[in-house]
């Protein structure tokens, strides 16, 4: 089995999220650095555990390079400091140079254990080959599991072989081969849902919705003076918005949502092998779900002594 390259994206929330909750505290800043956990930055603490991970490496941290050398880390810095989207377009051209295969991605303000990566490692391995993997998170069933992270919005999804829908939340971990991606959408995407965090579907959809049509017009207008049909928004936005209708009624499958979502973000499917685009798993390792949007979610994260 074959390591794969893990990228940290290690950017400033320079606009700290807006959060839905009332008494919470909104938190911007180098969060892995700014963070700590046994007195040591968390970035210090996730980087031991992604290094020690089975089939993981090796590691490159996205981040601005003034903030990260300093602390002479176990992994490559690629410096860069721009937007999410920005970070992530860097990280890939970076991988495409460098690379073949596929790419982990990791937020720098989560903390999985080192064993939890490595069984993600392999559920990762069971479900290949697919061109985007991406885990939902279970939502315990004691609901102090979550402790100060337990506002944050969840979702409900019907698990593949089974009828009834289950809470999820989204994980902070993706691992996706680059060369079978609509890249610039992708990038888009990532800007408005990073924006939207933690907002409503319906909220969500219509920011979304708005901002991309003008972008995905203009590809098909200049689709057409390449004698290509321009069917790119109705594909999007036709998959986009029964994506969010059905999230909001409770009755979208797994299943189906790996087919919408390979829809518009895959660059072509594979009519004899439609399974083999995305996968969406869901799993156990809550820890991916807890990233870091509030000073209160700091200071539980803070309490905990490093193992």
């Amino acid at each position: 089995m074959r390591p794969i390259p893990v990228t940290i994206l290690g950017g400033s929330d320079r606009d700290p999220s807006e959060l839905p909750e009332r008494g919470l505290h909104p938190l911007g800043a180098y969060k892995s650095v700014a963070v700590e956990v046994g007195g040591r930055p968390l970035i210090d603490h996730l980087v031991e555990r992604v290094n020690g991970a089975f089939g993981l490496g090796p590691l490159t941290i996205a981040g601005p390079e003034r903030i990260y050398a300093p602390r002479r880390l176990a992994a490559r810095i690629l410096d860069t400091d721009g937007t999410l989207g920005e970070n992530l377009r860097a990280t890939i051209e970076h991988h495409l140079a460098t690379h073949e295969g596929p790419l982990a991605v990791l937020a720098s303000d989560v903390l999985p254990t080192t064993a939890e990566l490595s069984e993600l490692r392999e559920d990762f391995e069971r479900d290949r080959p697919c061109a985007l993997w991406l885990p939902f998170l279970r939502v315990p069933e004691d609901p102090e599991a979550l402790g100060a992270f337990g506002w944050k919005p969840r979702y409900r999804l019907i698990p593949v072989g089974e009828s009834t829908p289950v809470p999820i939340l989204p994980g902070h971990l993706c691992i996706l081969d680059p060369r079978h991606m609509r890249l610039p959408l992708l990038y888009r995407l990532l800007e408005l849902t990073y924006a939207t965090r933690n907002r409503s579907v319906a909220h969500r959809r219509a920011v979304m919705l708005r901002r991309l049509l003008s972008s995905l017009l203009s590809s098909d207008l200049e689709g057409l003076f390449r004698l290509r049909a321009p069917t790119l928004t109705a594909r999007v936005a036709g998959s986009g918005l029964r994506l969010a209708r059905r999230l909001r009624a409770g009755a979208l499958g797994i299943a189906e949502l790996e087919h919408l979502t390979g829809r518009i973000f895959l660059l072509d499917l594979d009519p004899l092998h439609p399974e083999r685009g995305i996968r969406l798993p869901i799993v156990d390792a809550i820890s991916l779900a807890k990233d870091i949007d509030t000073e209160e979610e700091a200071r539980e994260i803070s309490r905990r002594q490093a193992h």
